[in-house]
């Protein structure tokens, strides 16, 4: 299985793929540092986020499908769609994401209920269900405590991982991504955004080096905009990001 590969690179990182518009040559610019941090097994999988791609266009959704086709056999491959919609609905999105772009997981929204996850969880796929996300809008709905005391989130990681899914955890808050791994146990795979610019603290990471190799920790505009902070080349600025990133999470975690 390709999740296999993090135990192999010893790395857990994931490189999300956000294109921004500033880039010149988006497949170009993201392929070059894609292509150095997988050669070099920095990371473990990449996270192309969809919105990105699709609010270029046709030739936005052009260049996602050959970013994926590019790496799919070379990597671990995350569409970041955020999908969930009616059974039906599902059905045709779980078809698209992994019929048509031929991913390996695929983000899900769980607000309509195991009906609409249903449909993405296949054999050999992940599903990462929205749990704790890393924004700051999240204590919005998430947090809001339930009868029993709990909060939403904590009663919705634990339905998504009775029904075989993974999760998103945000690292921006100091305790959530805890309290998941007690609630669901050190098997669900966890996809975890929010460090580096986000404000996240790698110390939250100690939470998973029970099992670490299953999980990713999501590095987007941290690496491929390394360069406004390391100045010089992208994918040299790029590289020694990851460098630091995959050196600090393994400090938590091994």
């Amino acid at each position: 299985m390709k999740l296999e590969i993090a135990k192999k690179n010893k790395s857990i990182l994931c490189f999300g793929i956000d294109p921004t518009g500033e880039e010149k040559d988006v497949y170009k610019y993201y392929s070059s540092i894609a292509d150095e941090l997988i050669d070099k097994k920095l990371v473990s999988a990449i996270k192309p986020n969809y919105a990105y791609f699709s609010a270029m266009g046709f030739a936005g959704l052009k260049i996602l499908k050959k970013i994926i086709d590019r790496y799919r056999k070379k990597t671990f491959v995350i569409v970041d769609a955020k999908r969930g919609d009616i059974g039906r609905s599902s059905e045709a999105y779980s078809q698209e994401v992994f019929d048509f772009w031929e991913a390996d997981a695929v983000t899900v929204s769980p607000y309509m209920g195991e009906d609409s996850v249903k449909p993405f969880l296949q054999n050999d796929k992940v599903v990462y269900v929205l749990g704790r996300t890393s924004n700051p809008g999240a204590k919005d709905f998430q947090e809001l405590k339930l009868e029993n005391g709990k909060h939403l989130y904590e009663e919705v990681c634990r339905k998504a991982a009775s029904w075989g899914a993974g999760l998103v955890v945000g690292a921006t808050s100091s305790t959530a991504l805890g309290n998941v791994v007690r609630i669901v146990g050190k098997d669900t795979p966890l996809l975890i955004p929010g460090i580096g610019r986000q404000g996240g603290s790698f110390d939250v990471l100690e939470a998973l080096k029970h099992n670490p190799f299953i999980h990713r920790v999501n590095s987007s505009s941290g690496i491929a905009q390394a360069w406004r902070k390391r100045r010089g080349n992208p994918v040299d600025a790029a590289v020694k990001e990851a460098e630091f990133l995959a050196e600090e999470i393994n400090k938590r975690i091994f």
